[in-house]
């Protein structure tokens, strides 16, 4: 069990120093007028510690109170972005993340009026052209021309050096204003690193005060083991996370534990994907890229849907992915293709006494 030492019992406290954004409220930059639908490379060259890859790019530097409301939320600027992964940032931090340490993160967003928004998703990356690995989505969208304090904590899945900021659904026409990235209540700026104050622990046999507060369960070692829920969305014989999903092609396979690998083997396009099995979240904003992707299935007996959930089109429309089974030492390859409308899903039978159960 782990013994937290009471807050008002000052003697236990250390300051720590934590991790910042370079430039988490957009201020640091060379831009002395809104500039708006800017490319990646124009994002780029005028942005400090914050770098847009997007499939489209159109990110937006304002200053103005002319699209959605009364100007920045944090001092004078702002940035914007479109969905469904056309415009995509990577936010740098003075200090990589440590995979499987507990982070919180607050910002706030804003949608405006005659725009719709979708929920916003972060991500940790290593590099700063790269989605890396998802930390976590929201569900609620910004509201019309009020800032909303958006917060949340997470398990790092990796250990990056870059926040990705993205709203993986809508399109071109979606859009929402975001602004003041920080960690927990801490403000941080690109002169000055805040610290932290954490409460030591404290073994109860080393503490003479009577007022001790006990956890309730045990902390699991986080360095050594990362603890995640199974994540699921909804599913059923027709649709998948909303959307009307296709068997394109059907495998049986000769174990319930199979590896697949996800790649383009055609030309690259800056297709995003999530993927599914049986409704369970596999992997999400996957930008799929000649370098594969192998992902371990454990299936149950009978018939195991694994959907393709397109979250853009690419550059050359509809999204496609080379699915490759291996059953045994022997690779199967698919390539499942998904839009807006249907989602490509691929089939795979486990039969443990070699009789068909479709």
């Amino acid at each position: 069990m782990r013994y937290l030492i009471a807050p008002f019992l000052a003697l236990f406290v250390q300051t720590t120093s934590a991790q910042c954004f370079v430039n988490g409220d957009f201020e640091n930059h060379k831009v002395s007028h809104d500039e708006i639908n800017l490319s990646n490379t124009a994002f780029n060259s005028m942005m400090n510690g914050v770098t847009a890859f997007g499939s489209y790019g159109d990110v937006d530097i304002i200053r103005s109170s002319d699209y959605g409301g009364a100007g920045a939320q944090s001092k004078n600027w702002y940035i914007a972005l479109t969905g469904g992964g056309t415009d995509i940032v990577a936010i740098e931090l003075t200090a990589a993340l440590t995979q499987g340490k507990k982070y919180t993160i607050s910002f706030y967003d804003r949608a405006a009026s005659g725009y719709n928004a979708t929920p916003i998703q972060l991500g940790i990356s290593t590099n700063n052209s790269s989605l890396g690995s998802v930390a976590y989505t929201f569900k609620e969208t910004a509201v019309n021309n009020v800032w909303t304090r958006r917060e949340c904590s997470f398990i790092a899945p990796i250990s990056g050096k870059y926040l990705t900021v993205q709203m993986p659904e809508g399109s071109i026409q979606t859009w929402v204003n975001i602004d003041n990235f920080k960690f927990g209540n801490s403000v941080c700026d690109s002169t000055r690193r805040e610290d932290i104050v954490i409460v030591n622990d404290i073994k109860k046999d080393s503490v003479e005060h009577k007022e001790i507060i006990k956890d309730i369960v045990d902390v699991p070692d986080t360095t050594t083991a990362i603890i995640a829920e199974k994540k699921f969305v909804k599913f059923n014989k027709r649709k998948c996370n909303g959307r009307r999903y296709k068997v394109q092609q059907s495998i049986n396979v000769e174990s319930n534990t199979v590896k697949v690998q996800v790649y383009d083997k055609n030309r690259v396009d800056g297709d995003i994907i999530s993927i599914y099995l049986n409704g369970e979240v596999l992997i999400e904003n996957l930008e799929v890229t000649k370098e594969k992707k192998e992902i371990v299935l454990n299936l149950h007996v009978g018939s195991n849907t694994l959907v393709m959930y397109a979250l853009n089109a690419g550059r050359i429309p509809p999204n496609t992915a080379a699915i490759a089974v291996n059953n045994k030492g022997k690779y199967k390859i698919s390539t499942l293709v998904s839009d807006f409308k249907t989602s490509g899903a691929l089939e795979l039978v486990y039969d443990p006494d070699g009789l068909s159960m479709r």
